[in-house]
């Protein structure tokens, strides 16, 4: 697959997350990275491209712990070895409050 180069600034991000599709199917997952346009995660099974779906994971930040919420769309899901499935999430739309972590996550890189 061939990837784009990309030019948002990403973390590397480590937390248990859920990928729920259109359909109401819930998927296990983790993350790998973030930036303020998408997320790449980690799935045990292959997502089909173009699909819309919500991710959501929980960060804690200082003694607070945020839940982060965004609606987007699966431009790849590539197998790989050690991960199973590498699947990269576009963001579309995302609540202010997450805006506001992922902008804290990304602070700290």
């Amino acid at each position: 697959m061939s990837q784009k180069p990309r030019a948002a600034r990403r973390r590397e991000v480590r937390h248990p997350a859920t990928l729920t599709m259109t359909d109401q199917s819930a998927h296990p997952a983790h993350t790998l990275d973030l930036s303020h346009g998408g997320i790449s995660l980690q799935t045990a099974s292959q997502m089909r491209l173009a699909q819309y779906c919500a991710v959501s994971f929980k960060v804690q930040l200082g003694d607070d712990q945020h839940k982060v919420l965004a609606m987007g769309q699966v431009v790849y899901s590539d197998p790989d070895a050690d991960l199973g499935y590498k699947t990269g999430v576009q963001f579309l739309r995302i609540d202010t409050g997450s805006v506001d972590v992922i902008n804290q996550l990304l602070q700290e890189a």
